[in-house]
């Protein structure tokens, strides 16, 4: 189904009718007509969904309508495209404007043609009978979204691999003494029988008999320098020789994987011995890792584990299932034949269910629910049950992992930011979006379709991973609802229309790689590049031409030679990030992208942040931990054309016609401010009433810690403070008692000594770190 894209786009006209009301006078009824057929048939696409069926009818009306869907968004998008630029040139009365009018007129003939488009192919539900296909199979009502299991109960321990784990350590600390370089042991088994969690287990068993240990997951598409880097990178200052070392490979999937990592790998750590985990879903890969010793061969959870496993994730507080389930439960872990990944998601199912017979009953017979031991393709029926049984909101969300690369957790931070330029998250009441969206990633955790990689003090999260199989489902259905695609991956036949390509840096190309420009591409709103590590070729006519629809340009990492000026003109993007780019300026028309929510320039060449970001005023996140100090003396032969300087301070007049001095206090939305270097914080800094994370780093106390004392009062829904000083005192405000959010305080400087009154401190502070203080045992501080 093609529940993503209909969906994510009826939310974004919900979004238009409120934000563009006045510009679209006079055809907001067929735009709300839009929305709402759409609302109605993204329903029916979900009652579809849930019955299972596959039919050729309802696949190509789904497919028509989905095209449809596209297309009315490229038409809103054009349209919104053109009214930003009018009004970027300051026209007054722009409703009234000739070209205004014409440009209206036009849009209405081409959303009616879109609803006569809508209506003909509304007629073919009933035509054909798409709408008399019966329900046989529903999966009853999920509970409310708030519903949620507390996080602590969420990730729980392992459950039925003690005594396995126990077989393999035998095998790996086997024969200590033996003067053999490399000893390999193997877990095989099919995919989502628990090799990975039994190889953690075995590995926090055994680690700390070794004098070095690392966890490699080598993915199908990995290089050769990550394996070895990664090693070296978990065990820092052993350059000289790692000594007993011990190293997990998960999941090798291919023998020519194991002969690359032996070879390049292996024979060039400088070891005494290698004690070698190796996981894998062939056993084929084994024998060519160790001929000698017999792979160990995983075997399924017994009753009694399958049960406990299942009872944790649908009843985490009850010690037993409820007397009228536990039939029904029997039964369905049963059906799992012991495969821990069935089982959890086959738990985060029912948990979202009704705890009813009746509903228990109906998944336990559903046709679909089969688990055949064959190929990948016929596994993935297990996450298509899932995505089916999602709420629609939630059904791009979970879609948009497919865009990140294999292996790699996730950080939910910057994926929420994503999501929120997308579209996909709406405030709701008092919810901020970023709350909105972090309860809908909980959510897709609480079903078991994510995995939490790492929590904060505060229980908030901080990474997450998905799993291979969900992975590969999320990509598969991507493609095939031309939601995204990922440059290289199988299957990309639908690359042409993909509204959203992710590039890995296993992608074979020339040594400079270019964007696919417009010719190969079909509006897309998304760009994302992962681990990239050759030149990226940014050409002017590629920005304004090829992409000009573009919502999210993730260049993490990259090095394009030159951020062409032609950027300004994308004034639909919301999302920037050039992290890590090897860029030395940023372009004075980035004032133009008025609709920007996060910005990153961290670790980037530019020097000193470029006066045109204070007039981004929608910034929600913005990222400038910049390679280069701004604490430099004023020159005014620094600022150059495009109003950029190393100081803020100096020459700006040229830049601002009415002489005004750029204030920070102008990005009143901001949520997240991480910078590096002080010189623009003055009196309107206090202004940033919605801050929820601040990172100043090389703050200059001396001449600026009042003014960041006194703004301290303002930030009362701050969560996270961290603050680096190298000159002077920190000057403590009065207390931090009044900001009851804050749970992480990071405080970097001299220090005469802390706060003697408990009082102080913020009231659910999980976090301290104090660093460089100079503070001694008779300052407070033991």
């Amino acid at each position: 189904m093609a529940e993503g894209a209909i969906i994510s786009f009826a939310q974004r006209l919900g979004v238009i009718v409120l934000e563009e009301y006045k510009f679209i006078q006079g055809v907001q009824d067929q735009v709300v007509s839009l929305r709402d057929e759409l609302q109605w048939i993204s329903s029916f696409l979900k009652d579809a969904a849930m019955q299972g069926n596959k039919n050729e009818r309802v696949d190509i009306w789904v497919s028509q309508i989905r095209d449809l869907a596209y297309d009315a968004e490229d038409v809103l998008d054009v349209f919104i495209l053109k009214v930003k630029r009018l009004r970027r040139r300051n026209i007054k009365a722009l409703i009234h404007y000739p070209s205004q009018l014409f440009t209206l007129h036009k849009l209405g003939n081409k959303i009616d043609r879109i609803n006569r488009r809508i209506d003909r192919i509304s007629t073919y539900r009933s035509k054909y009978a798409i709408d008399k296909l019966e329900d046989k199979e529903s999966l009853g009502k999920d509970v409310a979204l708030n519903e949620r299991t507390p996080p602590d109960m969420v990730e729980d321990g392992v459950v039925g691999f003690e005594n396995q784990a126990k077989v393999v350590v035998q095998m790996l600390l086997l024969n200590q003494e033996d003067s053999q370089m490399h000893h390999v042991v193997s877990i095989v088994g099919m995919p989502g029988s628990g090799k990975t969690t039994l190889a953690h287990e075995v590995f926090d068993d055994v680690k700390y008999q070794f004098d070095s240990c690392a966890w490699v997951n080598v993915s199908p598409k990995y290089t050769l320098v990550s394996p070895l880097q990664s090693i070296k990178s978990q065990n820092p200052g052993k350059e000289g020789g790692m000594g007993n070392l011990l190293v997990v490979f998960d999941d090798v999937r291919k023998r020519k994987d194991w002969e690359a990592l032996y070879s390049d790998v292996l024979k060039n750590i400088k070891s005494t011995k290698i004690r070698i985990l190796l996981t894998s879903r062939f056993g084929k890969v084994t024998k060519r890792a160790n001929s000698s010793l017999d792979p160990y061969e995983i075997r399924p959870l017994e009753k009694k584990d399958s049960l406990e496993l299942l009872k944790r994730k649908v009843f985490p507080k009850q010690s037993c299932f409820p007397e009228q389930l536990k039939d029904l439960a029997e039964k369905i872990v049963e059906k799992c034949e012991g495969l821990p990944l069935a089982i959890v998601v086959m738990g985060g199912l029912l948990s979202r269910k009704q705890k009813t017979a009746e509903v228990w009953n109906k998944i336990l017979q559903n046709s679909r629910w089969q688990l055949i031991h064959g190929s990948t393709t016929e596994w993935l029926e297990l996450p298509s049950l899932s995505y089916d049984n999602l709420p629609n909101f939630l059904k791009p969300c979970f879609l948009y992992f497919g865009l990140f690369p294999e292996d790699c957790p996730v950080d939910c931070e910057i994926l929420i930011q994503l999501w929120i330029a997308e579209g996909f998250i709406e405030e709701k009441g008092a919810e901020t979006m970023e709350d909105v969206a972090e309860n809908y990633l909980e959510e897709l955790i609480q079903r078991n379709m994510i995995q939490v990689a790492c929590r904060r003090f505060d229980g908030s999260l901080e990474t997450c991973r998905i799993h291979d199989l969900f992975r590969e489902f999320a990509i598969l259905k991507g493609q095939q609802d031309k939601f995204l695609d990922v440059l290289g991956s199988k299957g990309s036949a639908n690359r042409t229309m993909s509204r959203r390509l992710a590039i890995h840096s296993t992608y074979e190309a020339a040594k400079v790689t270019e964007i696919p420009n417009s010719s190969s591409l079909n509006n897309p709103r998304s760009i994302m590049y992962f681990n990239c590590s050759r030149n990226v070729r940014l050409e002017e006519k590629f920005f304004h031409k090829s992409f000009k629809l573009l919502r999210v340009l993730d260049l993490r990492g990259v090095s394009p030679r030159i951020l062409p000026d032609e950027i300004g003109k994308l004034v639909l993007l919301k999302y920037l990030n050039l992290h890590g780019a090897k860029i030395g300026r940023l372009p004075s028309s980035i004032r133009n992208l008025r609709n920007l929510l996060t910005l990153d320039i961290s670790y980037t060449q530019i020097n000193g942040i470029p006066w045109s970001v204070w007039e981004l005023e929608e910034l929600r996140n913005f990222y400038a931990n910049l390679l280069y100090s701004t604490h430099q003396e004023s020159n005014s032969s620094d600022a150059g054309n495009d109003g950029f300087s190393s100081n803020v301070g100096c020459n700006i007049r040229d830049y601002y016609h009415s002489g005004d001095t750029p204030k920070i206090g102008r990005l009143r939305n901001l949520r997240t401010l991480s910078t590096r270097g002080d010189n623009w914080i003055c009196n309107d800094f206090g202004q940033l009433s919605n801050l929820r994370k601040l990172k100043i780093t090389e703050v200059n106390m001396d001449l600026y810690g009042e003014a960041l004392s006194n703004s301290f009062f303002q930030f009362i829904f701050l969560k996270e403070l961290d603050i680096d000083w190298n000159k002077g005192m920190l000057q403590f405000p009065d207390s931090l008692s009044q900001h009851i959010y804050l749970y992480k305080l990071r405080l970097s400087g001299v220090m005469i000594k802390l706060p003697s009154d408990p009082s102080f401190f913020p009231p659910n502070l999980a976090e301290l770190h104090l660093c460089r203080t100079d503070l001694k045992e008779e300052d407070g501080f033991s």
